[in-house]
């Protein structure tokens, strides 16, 4: 379901159990997901709960939670996020993607921030904006977002693109 991924290692001055750095190149699975989120860098996993949302906050801290929030909010099929975001996230829906080029997929790939828009080579003058503030461009099946973070990508982006993912969710 996941990347390759290394063990939790012991932290020896602590004795609590540290997680490691994602070593592949997605988070979730992309053979089931009906939406890819690539990002440029991958966060540090627990392997034995390597999608637990949890986990991944605590290894992570608030910038993963973030991520995490703003894709459930993004992802669940009603206003429940939150119950979304803890039993549902990256198990089937979604995946996040760290690698340096698109996948030859049919899913909707949302491609976050400037960073990733550069590694994967695609140029925003090349997409259609989508929504007024021209934050969102689209080009087919590929949609440029801001890196989401609450500040560059607020609950009224969120409430733009949501439409958008579910009808082609249900295409």
């Amino acid at each position: 379901m996941c990347a390759t991924l290394n063990s939790v290692q012991p932290n020896t001055s602590s004795g609590m159990l540290t997680g490691e750095v994602l070593k592949g190149q997605t988070l979730g699975n992309v053979d089931t997901a009906t939406t890819l989120l690539y990002l440029p860098t991958p966060p540090i996993i627990d392997p034995q709960h390597p999608l637990d949302y949890e986990r991944l906050c605590t290894l992570n801290g608030n910038h993963w939670r973030k991520i995490l929030i703003i894709l459930a909010k993004l992802q669940a099929p009603n206003q429940h996020w939150r119950t979304y975001r803890d039993q549902q996230l990256l198990k089937q829906q979604e995946a996040i993607c760290f690698g340096d080029q698109l996948l030859d997929h049919q899913q909707l790939q949302l491609v976050a921030g400037k960073a990733s828009w550069q590694r994967l080579g695609l140029n925003p003058q090349d997409f259609t904006a989508i929504e007024t503030s021209g934050r969102l461009l689209q080009r087919d099946n590929i949609i440029l977002t801001p890196y989401p973070d609450y500040r560059q990508f607020p609950n009224q982006l969120i409430d733009q693109l949501r439409p958008i993912i579910q009808a082609f969710e249900s295409a």
